[in-house]
């Protein structure tokens, strides 16, 4: 199941998308300070940020990638307003039967 604060990253600028990192980072700061002040209400909020980072900083790390490669992305509106029946993926059907494989062994039996 696709993570809704990626699909949200995604759907953001590159500008947008840097001040999200600059606030996660910031958010990680202030975490990272409540709990050396024993004030911190939440301990799963650190790993929570963490991952947001994370999350966020891979999302422009793909974007630098497709754009090295010369390959655009998806913009996530498109992808989402695809039509479910519209796939071509086509199955290949097995050029040999097991039967055929063993050299027909079972007839073999005496």
């Amino acid at each position: 199941m696709p993570n809704a604060l990626a699909d949200e990253a995604r759907a953001m600028t590159d500008s947008e998308l840097g001040e999200a990192i600059n606030e996660a980072y910031r958010e990680v700061f202030n975490l990272q300070f409540q709990r050396g002040t024993r004030q911190l209400q939440n301990p799963m909020a650190m790993r929570q940020a963490r991952r947001q980072v994370a999350r966020l900083r891979t999302i422009l790390r793909e974007r630098q990638l497709a754009e090295a490669a010369g390959t655009p992305i998806e913009p996530l509106a498109r992808v989402a307003d695809a039509e479910p029946g519209n796939e071509t993926e086509e199955v290949e059907e097995p050029a040999e039967t097991v039967d055929q494989l063993d050299g027909d062994a079972g007839s073999e039996e005496e």
